[in-house]
């Protein structure tokens, strides 16, 4: 009896029960994937959805037609740019509420309406001070920034930018000397309570709302690098502390896209599923104005 208790249990174990599942093949849908300010042109990007089961890279939508509305009036037709990029040639204005439509044979019409914010937050103060060699013994700085929070529902984006260095190797001497200056964003991150959502390298803007401090004086901490002081004879560096505030969708858009990527590899983990502004179609339509601040940050500090 015994060995017939093992033998059943081992069966058991090996039966594998294959079950064909009906997965239904949706058309294809546009894809926007759109972010104005008014120091920009509009500009958007269209693509073909896929399905859940399909390993190909996205297509690109071509010789589709982008219309502009500022509330009900058409502003714009956009000018196709590029193999998926359309362009035009107004910039949107703070306060105002935008509409997107894309349209084009065999494809559902989209749409997607934002509004620009209007809010001037500036920044009342920026430190920069000396921290400790990180793990790989290269010298961190911290940041410190202020600013005053408008009351009511406010939404942010803090970025870094600075000179990096570009070198050549000397075929005499084969020494490295510098032959460019180039400006790009610099790496931050910060422990603060305020970032309710992990925040990840690739993006380097840092988001968050102001709900635990709104009509507050905002201060956050951050660490960061300063690339062109790991040459010995840079004493000083410009740098430009950006300040967005973005609108309500492309502050959801951006945190559950941060709450997807923290949770990949979890098997336990709910699915989250990233926001979605556009009607008919998939994609964001979102919204920011930008200020900045430039520092001047000595390497004795």
């Amino acid at each position: 009896m015994r060995y017939l208790v093992v033998l059943l249990a081992v069966c058991a174990i090996s039966c594998e029960v294959v079950v064909d599942v009906d997965i239904p093949i949706k058309p294809a849908s546009i894809t926007v994937h759109s972010t104005i300010n008014p120091d920009s042109t509009f500009q958007v990007q269209l693509t073909a959805s896929q399905n859940i089961l399909s390993n190909n890279q996205f297509s690109t939508i071509p010789e589709a037609t982008v219309n502009i509305y500022d509330g009900e009036i058409l502003v714009e037709t956009l000018v196709q740019n590029s193999e998926d990029g359309y362009k035009g040639t107004l910039k949107p204005l703070k306060g105002h509420t935008y509409t997107i439509e894309a349209s084009k044979t065999n494809y559902k019409t989209v749409t997607a309406t934002d509004v620009v914010p209007s809010q001037n937050v500036k920044l009342s103060k920026v430190t920069f001070a000396k921290k400790t060699n990180d793990e790989y013994n290269q010298q961190q700085y911290s940041m410190t920034i202020e600013f005053d929070d408008p009351k009511g529902e406010n939404y942010y984006e803090i970025g870094l930018y600075g000179p990096e260095l570009r070198y050549e190797r000397d075929e005499d001497t084969g020494e490295y000397v510098v032959v460019d200056t180039v400006i790009i964003q610099y790496p931050i991150d910060s422990e603060d309570g305020i970032f309710t959502v992990e925040q990840y390298y690739s993006d380097r803007f840092w988001t968050f709302s102001d709900d635990v401090v709104d009509g507050k004086t905002v201060k956050i901490n951050f660490n960061t690098y300063i690339y062109p002081f790991w040459n010995e004879t840079v004493d000083e560096v410009e740098v430009l502390v950006a300040v967005r505030e973005i609108s309500y969708s492309m502050f959801k858009y951006k945190q559950t896209a941060n709450l997807q990527r923290s949770l990949d590899g979890d098997p336990f983990a709910e699915p989250v599923p990233v926001y979605n502004n556009v009607k008919n179609g998939y994609g964001i339509f979102g919204a920011y104005q930008q200020t900045t601040s430039t520092v001047t940050v000595r390497k004795e500090e």
